[in-house]
């Protein structure tokens, strides 16, 4: 998915990489004008025959393509296109892939106003180096009060000089064995997917070299150990839990060329119990207390006078570490010396069937036909380990595979690979892995009209009516889709969560069977202010993030005609527990639902 800047404008598109040397095509944000909206295609058409480009079947969803950028450049349109320009400068990013022609009329300390062929733009004076012998004229004059330190570099001579060179040179390591394949699987297909016009070189054994079509970006990935340190590492990263906050907004984890994380991979664990322990639900905190040793009779969690028998895998397991980390180390705990150790997950499966008041947690996969309970996160709320509900996080208990960045990257290849991992080819190449595929799916309808006929005999205060009513009316008639996403300050894992999601929603939404349609961005919140505190709050976060995905994926909205709308309602009809690594007094989630 292309790259776009603040203000909705792609800033970098890797598929098709177009530099514009003699014309510019200023592209805006869909809908924030009627001249942008009702005279984008025209334009491209006009501009087409300037722009120094080589995509196959040149459509007007190129357009939005043409001002690509991976830093955040804000192009503002301007509402009257000018004729020649006098003093012409060229206003270009350090990657070199575009540029703003055109005479500088003004700086207001952070943005440099250019007029251009179509108009006038602003754009930020720290991201782009000025070329043209006006450049160091108005550095003589002190025009506007612009010097050379507000820019990235000023050069006198012809603009069309070489590219500057970027270069990642950066390690990469795995917390076990099978992320390791993991990121074979990936690069692999991302070098015969071709779905990119970056170039992958896999022939030096243990270097992975990217580089892009111009040839000024350049990424080496050199593979480690599994223990060596390394500047990237690939591992199971727990959702749950409390860290430091590091997007504050959507479009921050959506399209930063320097992410914290990037999502690759998803599976899940699932709790198996004997049959005769039958219990309905199982909290992460119960379980967790369950492994410490803290919790020994089923009695405690309503079930029979039985002694709980937990079942754990080796010490030097990835499946045992990767229950340390999403179950065990969030609750602040250890496993107890007394749990038994099993030599395999498959005969954990087995015995948890033949051990009187077993219990143990095992890949979804590998559940076969054991009793599996519903999990809750830190709530009383106890979802079920179906395919959907993995999907979309509602279940708690998901193992997500992320990229850790110790070392953030300069180039943009890098996260353009991790990116690829939620295409389609992507997902069915690591499903036959044993990942979970998560490409897009809709929520049964069944389990769709459960939740919303419970609104008709729920207890709810009057805030809480309104927002209940105004529900079942609004979704009644309507589909859930799986990508579901984490509202307002989120940690570097929920970030790339939340982009994963993006990524995924886009590529199914710009798919046929869902032109036309009207998708909804649901917010639910809880509040430690009260009812319509939580109702304002999953409002406002959902009208948030439908404008970061318009301005993520402007080329799928405005191909597929689709219509971006929001709502909240509050914490009524919860499917999930609302909570979030960041420590706040609001928690909030978004659904994608469909009419």
């Amino acid at each position: 998915m292309p790259r776009l800047d603040r203000s909705g404008i792609h800033m970098k598109t890797k598929a098709k990489k177009i530099v514009s040397k003699k014309s510019t095509i200023i592209a805006c944000l869909y809908g924030s004008s009627k001249f942008c909206q009702y005279s984008m295609v025209s334009l491209c058409q006009k501009n087409v025959g300037g722009i120094s480009a080589r995509p196959r079947n040149f459509v007007p969803a190129e357009c939005l393509r043409v001002m690509s950028n991976k830093i955040f450049t804000v192009l503002l349109c301007a509402v009257v296109p000018v004729a020649l320009l006098a003093e012409p400068v060229e206003l270009r990013s350090s990657d070199g892939f575009i540029s703003v022609e055109g005479e500088i009329v003004g700086f207001n300390g952070v943005m440099l106003s250019v007029e251009t062929s179509v108009g006038r733009v602003s754009v930020p004076a720290e991201e782009v180096a000025c070329y043209g012998a006006a450049c160091v004229d108005m550095m003589a004059n002190n025009d506007f009060g612009l010097t050379e330190r507000n820019l990235q570099g000023v050069f006198g001579g012809d603009s069309d000089v070489a590219l500057p060179e970027l270069r990642d040179d950066l390690t990469i390591g795995f917390s076990d064995p099978a992320q390791r394949l993991l990121f074979d699987t990936l690069t692999a297909t991302f070098a015969v997917a071709a779905e990119t016009s970056s170039r992958i070189d896999l022939t030096t054994p243990g270097v992975l070299t990217l580089e892009n079509e111009a040839g000024n970006e350049v990424a080496a990935l050199t593979l480690l150990d599994a223990d060596a340190a390394a500047d990237l590492t690939v591992a199971t990263t727990s959702l749950n839990g409390s860290l430091a906050a590091t997007y504050a907004a959507p479009l921050d984890w959506a399209i930063t060329p320097q992410p914290s994380h990037q999502m690759v991979g998803l599976n899940a664990f699932v709790v198996v119990v004997n049959p005769k322990v039958q219990i309905a639900a199982i909290s992460i905190e119960q379980l967790a207390a369950i492994y410490a040793g803290e919790i020994t009779n089923w009695s405690v969690l309503g079930g029979p006078d039985m002694a709980i028998v937990p079942l754990q895998l080796p010490l030097n397991s990835p499946l045992r570490n990767e229950l340390i980390s999403l179950v065990m180390a969030p609750a602040g705990k250890t496993i107890a010396s007394t749990v038994l150790t099993m030599a395999q997950e498959a005969s954990i499966a087995t015995s948890v069937n033949q051990f009187p008041g077993s219990i143990s947690v095992v890949s979804v996969g590998n559940a076969a036909d054991n009793v599996t309970v519903p999990v809750s996160g830190f709530c009383s709320l106890a979802v079920e380990a179906d395919d959907f509900n993995i999907l979309s996080g509602d279940y708690p208990l998901i193992r997500p595979a992320m990229v850790s960045y110790v070392q953030p990257v300069t180039a943009s290849l890098v996260p353009e690979l991790f990116d690829f991992a939620t295409a389609k080819v992507a997902q069915d190449v690591l499903a036959r892995e044993g990942y979970i595929n998560q490409t897009a799916i809709v929520q049964d309808v069944g389990r769709k009209n459960v939740r919303l006929g419970q609104l008709l005999n729920a207890t709810l205060q009057p805030a809480q009516k309104t927002a209940a009513a105004a529900m079942f009316q609004s979704l009644f008639e309507a589909e859930r889709l799986s990508p579901t996403l984490q509202g307002g300050i989120t940690s570097g894992p929920e970030g790339a969560w939340n982009r994963a999601m993006f990524h995924s929603l886009a590529h199914t939404l710009k798919t046929p069977p869902y032109q036309g349609r009207e998708v909804l961005f649901v917010g639910f919140a809880n509040s430690a202010n009260g009812d319509q505190a939580a109702i304002d709050t999953s409002a406002q976060v959902a009208a948030t993030m439908r404008s970061a995905f318009t301005q993520f994926a402007p080329d799928v909205v405005l191909n597929n005609r689709l219509k971006l709308s929001s709502m909240g309602f509050g914490s009524v009809a919860p499917v999930t527990c609302y909570s979030g690594q960041v420590s706040s007094s609001t928690y909030s989630r978004v659904e994608i639902w469909l009419r």
